[in-house]
């Protein structure tokens, strides 16, 4: 049996947050109020809410049974230690004792069973993840998952940004009601309550007074003010009016730099931009098409112009290099031959070359590199016509032609732990995020065997046929796989910004 004890893993946690202090000084003290700037929230759903603004507010009002850290270690958190089998099918969490809700309900294993029935109910994006599974309580402190065949990403999958632990029988998470308490439904367990909402504007926490880990929070109240402009974000910052923002544009940390009072957080992450053709209608259904765009395409010239060099040039792939042994870097990408991408349209039919719609988002500089990829694409014939939408509108269900439907467009894709927390989302044929529209039973089949492969060998051999696959015929060009770029105001102390920025901890952090 693989036992994780929860009080080792804890001291270790412990000791780094000491070791760091405070990223921006002295040990962090109690008290302050933080105010963020983020995109408004469009799916408040903790089980659906899958951007960084979504998932901050989230996490803040509610915890998780176990946690990925910033070092992609896994963590205790609502359970405080785990037990393995040695077949490893069977998983069995031991509960922390004295956590209430914030309606004062006791929490315990029901809550954790009714929330993992839940996100297979509703087909949360966790199930990538997580796969298929049983969840049962012996008893009120234990919870058994057991699972059909190994899957080497389970514990990642518990700890998914969508697996945040609701109360048993809460039928409307996160909605607001009518009458005296119109917060009743935003009832977790988590360091800070709900007190304040107004859709478009902000959201007002305030600091749970019982949360269970002592001495947490140490904030009075968390604001995330709700600015969607990047641009507007950084003079918000610049006026004092937030304290923290993220996801911020290069040139516009080149703005922030030597500004005083000012403090700026640069850190590697897997965070990369998909450039990406629908493969089961228009242009990109031919291979050949897929291949003009990559020979049309100066990813060395997009990281310089738009990242400023900042970014890692990796595959066509999502298996970046901040996956170590993961990364293949033998694989020969096409190189920039606008010659050779007309030559290819030619044998595709378009030997006058194309005109299409490329999608777009506002933030992160994608706005910048659509334009330029404008002007890469003109020398081999292909025509890109632009069209810039807010990030909230790109990838919400009201927009005819957001991110699920686009036939060209660009995506943001955040920080993950594993490569598999792309592969099974994006771009295998079943995936609930799978906006190309691949289905490549070869590739299918490779994603099923790294799920359930453990040995690190044949993991690696498996992900370089996999980068392989996605280097002969896959439908995105990837530029850069890109640092997560913030910037904070001088007085706010223990923070430690996450690579996925919307599962930073703030439990942590205060404001002098």
């Amino acid at each position: 049996m693989k036992r994780v004890r929860g009080w080792r893993t804890g001291f270790v946690l412990v000791l780094i947050l000491v070791l760091i202090g405070s990223v921006f000084g002295t040990q962090a003290q109690s008290g302050g109020t933080l105010r963020v700037g983020i995109v408004a929230p469009q799916v408040l759903d903790p089980a659906l809410g899958s951007n960084d603004g979504e998932v901050l507010f989230n996490r803040s009002i509610y915890d998780y049974l176990i946690e990925a850290l910033p070092d992609k270690s896994i963590a205790p958190n609502l359970a405080t230690e785990w037990v393995v089998s040695e077949d490893g099918l069977t998983y069995t969490f031991t509960l922390r004792d004295g956590v209430t809700f914030h309606d004062g309900a006791t929490f315990s294993s029901a809550d954790v069973v009714f929330t993992f029935n839940r996100l297979k109910e509703i087909q949360s994006p966790a199930l990538n993840l997580l796969g298929e599974f049983e969840v049962s309580a012996p008893d009120a402190a234990t919870v058994v998952f057991t699972i059909p065949a190994p899957n080497a990403d389970f514990l990642y999958g518990v700890a998914d940004r969508f697996a945040l632990i609701l109360k048993d029988g809460s039928s409307t998470p996160n909605e607001l009601a009518e009458g005296d308490n119109p917060y009743v439904n935003f009832n977790g367990t988590g360091p800070f309550t709900l007190t304040d909402y107004r859709e478009g504007e902000r959201a007002v926490l305030t600091k749970n007074a019982n949360y269970w880990s002592e001495g947490q929070p140490l904030l009075d109240s968390v604001e995330f003010v709700f600015i969607n402009d990047p641009v507007t974000q950084v003079n918000a910052l610049r006026s004092g009016e937030v304290d923290l923002i993220y996801k911020i544009s290069p040139d516009q940390i080149s703005g922030l730099e030597g500004e005083a009072g000012i403090t700026l957080i640069q850190k590697p992450t897997n965070q990369h931009p998909v450039i990406r053709l629908r493969t089961d209608e228009g242009v990109g259904v031919d291979v050949r098409v897929r291949q003009a765009f990559k020979y049309a395409t100066d990813r060395e010239q997009l990281n310089d112009l738009i990242l400023e060099g900042r970014g890692v040039i990796g595959n066509n792939d999502p298996i970046g290099p901040g996956f170590g042994i993961f990364f293949d870097s033998s694989i020969e990408n096409p190189i920039y031959d606008p010659e050779k991408a007309k030559a290819l349209l030619a044998e595709a039919g378009y030997a006058d070359g194309l005109t299409i719609t490329l999608q777009t988002i506002n933030v992160l500089g994608y706005d910048q590199l659509a334009t330029v990829l404008q002007q890469q694409w003109a020398a081999a014939g292909i025509n890109a016509e632009i069209q810039v939408n807010e990030e909230g509108f790109y990838y919400s269900d009201d927009n005819p032609d957001n991110w699920l439907k686009a036939e060209l467009g660009i995506t943001g894709w955040g920080d993950r732990p594993v490569p598999q927390g792309y592969l099974a989302q994006a771009y295998a044929s079943d995936g609930i995020y799978n906006e190309t529209h691949w289905s490549d039973p070869e590739l299918d089949e490779l994603i099923l065997q790294a799920a359930v492969t453990s040995n690190q060998e044949a993991r690696v051999a498996i992900y370089n046929q996999i980068s392989a696959i996605f280097n002969e015929r896959g439908p995105i060009i990837i530029p850069w796989f890109a640092p997560v770029f913030g910037a904070a105001r001088e007085n706010v102390q223990g923070l430690d910004l996450a690579p996925f920025p919307g599962l930073t901890d703030l439990r942590g952090v205060s404001v002098q």
